[in-house]
C-alpha cells in the first residue's frame, strides 16, 4: 500500500505539472493504469492507498480540500470497479487471450473511467473551478484516465509474469536492440522535427510484438507514447496547428489505436502458440498412447491413391516412421499373400456400400516374420455422395492370436489328459459296481489300485492348474522352516515309483530354510518330466547337494536331451517343447518348477547331462549347512 501510494501521487503530480494540463485535469494520467493494475494483482482490498494518494496529489494541486476529498473518491471508486470488473470476467494480467485485450478496453479503458470523469468535472463544476466547457474538460479527463489504463496497465500487468524469464540470451540481446531501435526511431520523430514520418516506426513495432508477443507490444507502445506526449509538450511533433492540450489528445488517441492493435495482434499470436503448443501436446498423447496399445490410424485419398499413417502403424509394419511414402497398392503388397485378396475384396465391397467394415490379416514385415493385423475403417463420401476418402486404425493382435492358440492348445491338452484318467475311472468304477461280486480278489484289487492310481494322477493335475491360477494372482507366498532337502528328495523318490524306470538317489545332506511341500512339487515334476521323455529302461539320477550360499538339485536322464534354443522356453507355461505330439503331459510341470524356485529367489536351468541326456537343475538359496 505505501508503494502503491508513492507511485500514484508520483504519477499524478508530474501530469498535472505538465504545460498541457488545466489544473488537476490532464491528459496525462498515469495513476489510472498503475491503481487498475495494483487492485487486479493484489485486490481490491488496496484502495485505501488509492483513495489517500488521490487526495494528497489533488490536494496539493490547488484545488480545495473538500473538493479533493471527493475528486479522490470518484478516483477510487474508477480503480475499484474496474479491477473488480476485470476479475469478474476472468482477466488474465498475461493479456494473452483476445478476450483480455477487449476486456481490459472495455472495462478498464472505457466503463470504469466513466465515473472519475464524470464525478470529477461535476465536482469542479459546482465548485465553481471549472475554467472551459464541461464537455471538454470532462473529455480531456476521460482521454487522460484511459490512456492511463491502455498504456501503462498493460505494462504493469504484462511485466508481473515476468515474461523475460522465457528469454535466453540471445533473445534478450535481440530485445534490447530492439528496444534501442525504438527508442532511436520515436526520439527522431517525436523529438527531431521528423513527426511527418511516423510510419518509419510500424515496421519496428510489428517486429518487437511478432518476436516477443506481448512483452513487447506493451513495452513499445509504452515508449512510443512517452516520446509523443514528450514531443507535443515540448512544441516538436506540431500535428496540426492546435493546442498544445489537443496535440496531445491527437497523438494519444493515435497512440492508443496502435497500442490496441499490437495487444490484440500479440495476443492473437499468442494464442496460436498456445493451440500449436496443446496440438503438439495432444498429438503426443495421442503418439503415446497409439504406441502403448500397439495401435495405429491411417487415411485413404482415394482420388490420388494417397495413403498417410501415423507413427506407431510404421512401426507395426516394422517400418522406420514416415520412411516410406504410401500407396493402396503398396498397402496390399505387404498383406499376407493368403489374406490379399480377402482383402481386396472387403475395400472394394466397402467402397460400393459405404458400410462401416473390420477385418483381420496378416502382414510380412521386413525381416520375414509375420504380424497378425485387425483393421477398421470407414468410407467418407464427398458432396455428391462418391467416396472420397477412407480412414480407419489398425493394431496389433499377435499376442492376442498367439494367446487364442495357447488357449486350444491348453484345452486340447487338459482336455485329454483330464478324460485319460476320467475314462479308467468311470470305466473300472462301472465294471466294480455290476461285476465286484463276481471278480477274483487278486482283479479286484488290481482294479482299485488303478482306481488310485488313476486318482492321484487327476488330483496332481488339478493341484497343478490351482497352482498356476494362485501364481498367476500372486496369492502364494513361500513358508521358509529349515529341512534337509536331500531326506525330502529320498522321500519323493521313493513315493514316485515307475515300472518302467530306475531312480538313483545320491548327494549329501543339505539343510536349509525352504518351502518344504514346494519342493517336493519341484522335485516330483522333475521326476515326471524324466519318466516322461525318456525311454522304458532309463536310468534317472536325483542328486541334491550343498552349492554356493544354498542348495542345488539335479535330475540328469540319457533320454534324447533339450535342443540349445528350447532351453529357455522349455519352463514356460504349456511349453512341452518338440516332443509333444509323443510324449503325454500338458507342459504344466516345467513352468512350476520355474515359478516354485523363483518364489524361492532361485533359479532353475537346464543343460546337457554326461550321458548326452538331460540334465534339469535347480538352485535354492537358503543357508545350507
Amino acid at each position: 500500500m505505501a508503494v502503491l501510494f508513492v507511485a500514484y501521487v508520483s504519477a499524478a503530480k508530474l501530469g498535472i505539472a505538465l504545460s498541457v494540463a488545466h489544473g488537476v485535469i490532464t491528459p496525462v494520467w498515469a495513476p489510472t493504469g498503475i491503481a487498475l493494475a495494483a487492485l487486479v494483482l493484489y485486490g481490491p482490498r488496496l484502495w485505501p492507498a488509492v483513495a489517500l494518494g488521490a487526495f494528497v496529489a489533488n490536494a496539493t494541486s490547488g484545488i480545495a480540500p473538500f473538493d479533493a476529498a471527493f475528486v479522490a473518491v470518484g478516483n477510487t471508486l474508477e480503480a475499484v470497479v474496474g479491477s473488480m470488473l476485470l476479475l469478474y470476467v476472468g482477466f488474465r494480467p498475461a493479456i494473452d487471450r483476445v478476450r483480455d485485450v477487449f476486456s481490459l478496453i472495455v472495462y478498464g479503458a472505457l466503463i470504469s473511467t466513466l465515473i472519475a470523469a464524470t464525478n470529477g468535472v461535476t465536482v469542479l463544476w459546482i465548485s465553481g473551478e471549472l475554467d472551459r466547457s464541461f464537455g471538454s474538460e470532462w473529455l480531456l479527463w476521460w482521454i487522460g484516465d484511459a490512456m492511463g489504463a491502455l498504456i501503462v496497465a498493460p505494462l504493469i500487468f504484462v511485466l508481473s509474469t515476468r515474461p523475460w524469464r522465457q528469454l535466453d540470451v540471445r533473445d534478450r540481446v535481440e530485445g534490447l536492440v530492439v528496444l534501442a531501435a525504438l527508442v532511436a526511431l520515436s526520439a527522431t520523430v517525436f523529438l527531431g522535427g521528423a513527426w511527418r514520418y511516423p510510419h518509419v516506426l510500424f515496421p519496428v513495432l510489428i517486429w518487437a510484438t511478432l518476436r516477443f508477443r506481448q512483452l513487447g507490444a506493451v513495452t513499445s507502445s509504452f515508449v512510443v507514447a512517452a516520446f509523443a506526449v514528450t514531443g507535443a509538450v515540448r512544441g516538436t511533433a506540431l500535428v496540426g496547428h492546435q493546442s498544445e492540450t489537443e496535440i496531445v489528445q491527437i497523438l494519444e488517441a493515435l497512440t492508443a489505436g496502435v497500442a490496441v492493435s499490437l495487444l490484440l495482434l500479440g495476443a492473437v499470436l499468442a494464442e496460436r502458440r498456445e493451440a500449436q503448443r496443446q496440438l503438439a501436446a495432444a498429438h503426443a498423447s495421442l503418439a503415446e498412447a497409439q504406441e502403448l496399445a500397439h495401435l495405429g490410424s491411417w487415411e485413404w485419398e482415394i482420388g490420388s491413391d494417397r495413403v498417410t499413417w501415423s507413427d506407431e502403424l510404421y512401426r507395426l509394419w516394422g517400418l522406420e516412421p514416415q520412411s516410406v511414402e504410401l500407396s493402396y497398392e503398396r498397402y496390399l503388397d505387404s498383406v499376407h499373400p493368403g489374406d490379399r485378396e480377402q482383402i481386396r475384396t472387403i475395400v472394394e465391397r466397402a467402397l460400393q456400400s459405404g458400410a462401416p467394415f473390420d477385418f483381420e490379416h496378416r502382414v510380412l514385415l521386413p525381416d520375414d516374420s509375420v504380424r497378425w493385423i485387425h483393421g477398421s475403417g470407414r468410407v467418407i463420401a464427398d458432396e455428391g455422395g462418391a467416396p472420397a476418402r477412407m480412414v480407419g486404425a489398425a493394431q496389433d493382435i499377435t499376442e492376442r492370436k498367439r494367446v487364442d492358440d495357447l488357449r486350444d492348445s491348453i484345452l486340447s491338452a487338459v482336455s485329454h489328459e483330464l478324460r485319460t484318467p476320467l475314462t479308467s475311472i468311470i470305466g473300472f468304477s462301472m465294471t466294480l459296481k455290476d461285476k465286484g461280486a463276481t471278480l477274483a480278489l487278486r482283479t479286484r484289487d488290481d482294479m482299485i489300485g488303478h482306481l488310485a492310481q488313476q486318482a492321484e494322477k487327476l488330483d496332481r493335475l488339478l493341484a497343478d492348474l490351482l497352482d498356476l491360477d494362485r501364481l498367476r494372482h500372486g496369492f502364494m507366498r513361500p513358508n521358509l522352516h529349515p529341512t534337509d532337502v536331500r531326506e525330502l528328495a529320498v522321500q519323493v523318490a521313493s513315493d514316485h515309483r515307475s515300472n518302467t524306470h530306475s531312480i538313483d538317489v545320491d548327494g549329501s545332506p543339505a539343510i536349509a530354510d525352504v518351502d518344504a511341500p514346494k519342493v517336493e512339487r519341484i522335485i516330483e515334476n522333475l521326476l515326471t518330466n524324466a519318466v516322461n521323455h525318456t525311454p522304458p529302461g532309463s536310468t534317472i539320477t536325483l542328486s541334491v547337494k550343498p552349492h554356493d550360499t544354498g542348495v542345488l538339485i539335479s535330475v540328469d536322464d540319457d533320454g534324447p536331451g533339450v535342443a540349445d534354443e528350447q532351453r529357455e522356453a522349455i519352463f514356460g507355461i504349456f511349453n512341452r517343447g518338440s516332443a509333444s505330439d509323443r510324449v503325454p503331459g500338458t507342459g504344466i510341470g516345467l513352468s512350476l518348477v520355474a515359478q516354485f524356485t523363483a518364489l524361492h529367489g532361485g533359479s532353475a536351468w537346464v543343460e546337457e547331462s554326461p550321458s548326452g541326456g538331460a540334465s534339469f537343475r535347480v538352485f535354492l538359496p537358503g543357508r545350507p549347512s
